[in-house]
């Protein structure tokens, strides 16, 4: 007895291959490796987020610690300006 192999190309199962079912098999298959390559993606971003969401949250405090002391500068200045001024009035 010889087994029958089956062209996993033969969607409608007659036995011939026809170009649309090729295309569609070749489309199935691309969709099936873009649905995998963006769940690897996905992963990748879980894990980068999660390697610079620290690190981003420790730049923003540096950043509202840096903004905090450049205001305070700045009202120095300011009051420092104003000094003068009244002194100068």
């Amino acid at each position: 007895m010889s087994e029958e192999i089956k062209d996993p190309r033969d969607l409608n199962g007659d036995g011939k291959v026809t170009l649309e079912e090729k295309i569609k098999y070749a489309a199935g298959k691309a969709g099936e490796k873009l649905n995998e390559v963006a769940g690897e993606m996905k992963e990748n971003a879980k894990d980068l987020y999660a390697k610079a969401a620290p690190k981003a949250k420790e730049v923003l405090g540096e950043m509202k610690e840096n903004a905090v002391e450049m205001m305070d500068k700045a009202k120095d200045k300011i009051d420092a300006l104003k000094e003068k001024k009244d002194k100068q009035a």
